[in-house]
């Protein structure tokens, strides 16, 4: 799996024979575990019962359907709705995403590719948890923008895609399915996730289609799905659709959180920092949107697909469920989904008493029958059991956390895990069983009896990391084999009140790491040039040590491309200290053979290894090794304004160039002829908004003599804005487009093939366009002054030429340069 594994589903509560088969399953002789007795004398309260919580907790018990959005991205799913449903009504809600994202632009740093999915990643599980929804992933490669399906398909695999999509509708077994995406609008991957979902909903029912996936599991024909209306009425309706539209109001507010569920969406969509800047508050997002209303519009929602037999959706549908009825049994409409209630009245309205919530629960727990009942649908009676779990948990105050003393897990070490059972409550609860899930084995755990009310029980287990457990680290090379977010351990306990019996389960993820880690290298790509023939190489690595006692070693460097056969730096590292370490050697082997023949540029490895004092390798990481012959114009001096990483900062270290970095204030009050060059990084005026003020003066600096070379902006980043205060940026007016070249491989031809740029200090030639990755370049010009020359053009196949991808025009004594290439890649 791709994502975090849910918490484990618990058999049904209250019934005695699945109890005892739950606990001679799970009978093994495991490590011995230690057990503190609970406080004997009641502690002051260390939770209150939230009162959102206890809400949620019994609102959840109303609702047995599952709503499913289907995003090809992190931040592509419909928020808002997604919260309208868990937040008002308490369906259960799964995001599910085609990509992990890795493949998206970096707002906030340096990470990109795998790095940046397993960021995104974790920035979706936080929105989730504000949205209340459950994210999963399919773990298809996110490989930047496409303008269309069959442009993603060729690096998905359609067939492949699919089998993924429908084997999570298998296993989610969604009743609904919602999505922003249909199969003609915007990126490439959308278009191919909304071919995708119109696909996968008659093919997760088919038996016939990916019949290995039943081996475990079921056909499941979900049975309404629809696509999100964009741009009014005039919409055109996808091949099948219906009119049938309903609409979700953004505007309600959430009485129990007091708030909008427009703005609870809304902070779920700040946790995707990468994806920023977001507005930072309702009122800022509805003047960005030019919104005098005060509100945003509906959101609306086309009936696209529905089930046969299936109850047709009313007219007056205020959700996607609206209609559905539930499986039958002789008795009627299944008990055992059917939530307790108060004299007639749902919980719900009785959240201000806790107490009279928690009696109701428990006397409904208690009277429940110990036999199983012949449920058709088992997997909804098991949803309705976990969130039966939950309510009487948050009700009765009981919690159940689970930590370890060591924060990363090495492989044959000892860890000891520390489980607590709080009581906050003001009823005894009975301990009947706890058990700790590790390493696919089940430790039953020795804990106390009884937890009077404000009182808690802590309880310890060693585990030991198997030897050859699997690493987790570093994240970014786990990020499709699901180990990115640590190995997962868990504890359930069986809990009773007053014959009410429940489980409680807690959840944590820990790290695998070797015992001395390396966390970092920089540069973490080593560029080797004629202009470095004579320097230093340096790298400095960042390493960790994980064990609980000191480390002596060596850190080594080794490259056979480089020449270098071992390169050393004495180590030692106190108990779980973290620094870095630096390496310095000359490259012999450049020095001797210079730039390689046949190629322009050629790839090689260089290992860092941490070994210990008796030479035995401890872990080693790989650093690309890149020769290229760039060569770097005598003497130049260069200024830059860094955006959000340090990318440009190393690919000028890598080059030998004279650089330093630039503050805004030394642009507003340094004397820039010092600098030959100056550049502003991608979207560095979107970074540095104070920049736009500095502006002037970086024209004088061109206007003298100077050469002024941007970087790629967005079009709202850059074209003039009197409500941003922001002018025309360059000397003579530029307009930038939404027109992008995404394919990688797409010719480039050159305009003005001698032109100084193109010539001089190195020439350039159409052999450095290969191996390009992602994109050629985005945000075009689409208008320039005619003072601009334009040297390149470059398109997508079937689509008109871009000439705007490098502007150079004289300003002065100098030049203003613009680029939209995406060089970096």
């Amino acid at each position: 799996m791709h994502e975090a594994e849910p918490h484990e589903k618990i058999p049904r509560a209250g019934k005695d024979r699945l109890i005892a088969a739950l606990a001679f399953s799970f009978a093994s002789n495991l490590s011995p575990a230690r057990a503190q007795e609970a406080s004997p004398t009641p502690t002051p309260a260390t939770q209150s019962i939230d009162k959102a919580e206890l809400h949620q907790a019994v609102l959840d018990l109303t609702n047995p359907w599952t709503v499913m959005c289907i995003a090809a991205h992190p931040d592509d799913e419909d928020g808002t709705t997604l919260t309208v449903l868990r937040r008002k009504y308490g369906v259960h809600t799964v995001s599910l995403f085609s990509t992990y994202g890795e493949g998206g632009q970096n707002a906030v740093g340096p990470e990109l590719y795998e790095e940046l999915g397993v960021i995104r990643t974790r920035e979706t599980l936080k929105a989730s948890e504000i949205q209340g929804s459950e994210p999963h992933f399919l773990g298809l490669n996110d490989f930047g923008f496409s303008k269309s399906a069959e442009e993603t398909f060729k690096a998905w695999g359609q067939d492949e895609a699919l089998r993924r999509l429908v084997l999570k509708i298998r296993e989610l077994r969604p009743d609904v399915i919602i999505t922003n995406h249909d199969t003609s609008r915007g990126h490439g991957h959308h278009q191919a996730t909304g071919r995708l979902v119109l696909e996968a909903f008659d093919a997760a029912a088919d038996s016939k289609r990916f019949s290995e996936q039943l081996n475990k599991l079921k056909p499941w024909q979900v049975q309404r799905l629809f696509v999100r209306v964009f741009g009014g009425a005039a919409s055109q309706p996808l091949q099948g659709a219906t009119e049938r539209i309903i609409s979700i109001d953004p505007n309600e507010i959430d009485p129990v959180r007091g708030t909008t569920f427009a703005e609870q969406a809304l902070t779920a969509l700040q946790q995707h920092a990468t994806q920023g800047p977001w507005p930072k508050s309702m009122a800022q997002m509805l003047r960005a949107r030019r919104i005098e209303s005060g509100k945003l519009q509906l959101i609306r929602y086309r009936l696209i697909r529905e089930a046969k037999s299936v109850p047709s959706l009313p007219e007056s549908a205020t959700t996607p469920l609206d209609g559905l009825e539930l499986l039958q049994v002789p008795e009627g409409i299944q008990p055992d989904i059917a939530a307790p209630k108060i004299d007639g009245r749902p919980l719900t309205e009785f959240v201000d008493r806790p107490d009279r919530v928690l009696a109701a629960l428990v006397d409904w727990r208690a009277s429940q029958t110990p036999e199983p009942s012949p449920a058709k649908d088992s997997d909804r009676l098991h949803l309705f059991e976990s969130r039966a779990n939950r309510a009487l948990a948050i009700a009765s105050g009981v919690s159940l956390t689970l930590s370890s003393r060591a924060p990363v897990l090495v492989p044959g070490v000892n860890t000891t895990f520390s489980i607590e059972i709080a009581n906050a409550g003001s009823r005894s609860v009975t301990v009947d069983d706890l058990r700790f899930h590790s390493w696919g084995q089940v430790t039953p755990v020795k804990t106390a009896d009884l937890l009077l009310p404000d009182t808690e029980t802590v309880v310890t287990v060693d585990s030991t990391t198997p030897k050859n457990a699997t690493l987790t680290v570093p994240n970014e090379e786990h990020l499709y084999d699901g180990l990115f977010l640590g190995k997962p351990f868990s504890a359930v306990a069986t809990l009773e009140i007053d014959g009410a019996r429940f489980f409680v389960s807690a959840e944590s993820a820990r790290e695998v790491a070797p015992a001395v880690e390396i966390r970092k290298i920089s540069p973490s790509l080593l560029v080797w040039t004629p202009g470095r023939r004579d320097q230093t190489l340096t790298m400095t690595a960042t390493v960790r040590n994980n064990l609980e006692a000191p480390f002596r070693g060596v850190l080594a460097l080794n490259s056979q491309a480089l020449g270098i056969s071992a390169v050393g730096a004495s180590v030692t590292l106190n108990a779980n200290e973290t620094r870095p370490v630096a390496l310095r050697s000359n490259a012999g082997a450049f020095n001797r053979s210079g730039s390689r023949p046949g190629s322009r540029a050629k790839f090689n490895l260089a290992s860092v290894l941490v070994e210990d004092t008796a030479a035995t390798p401890i872990t080693r990481r790989n650093v690309p090794v890149v020769f290229s012959d760039a060569r770097v114009a005598p003497g130049i001096r260069v200024g830059y304004v860094a955006s959000y990483d340090q990318t440009l900062e190393h690919a000028l270290a890598a080059l030998g160039v004279n650089s330093k970095a630039l503050t805004i204030e030394a642009i507003m009050s340094s004397e820039l002829s010092m600098y030959d060059t100056i550049i502003i990084d991608n979207r560095g005026y979107e970074a540095h908004p104070e920049l736009i003020v500095a502006n002037q003066r970086l024209l004088e600096f061109v206007n003298a003599g100077g050469t002024l070379l941007v970087f790629y902006h967005k079009s709202n980043e850059w074209n003039p804005d009197p409500s941003k205060k922001r002018p025309q940026l360059a000397p003579y007016p530029i307009v930038l487009g939404e027109e992008r070249v995404t394919d990688e491989t797409a010719p480039v031809k050159f305009l003005l093939p001698r032109h100084r740029l193109l010539n001089f200090p190195n020439r350039i030639r159409q052999a450095d366009f290969a191996n390009w990755i992602q994109e050629r370049g985005l945000y075009y010009p689409k208008q320039w002054d005619e003072h601009y020359s334009a040297l390149l053009s470059t398109h997508d196949p079937g689509e008109p030429p871009l000439t705007g991808g490098l502007l150079v025009g004289p300003y002065g004594k100098g030049a203003y340069i613009y680029t939209s290439m995406v060089w970096y890649r």
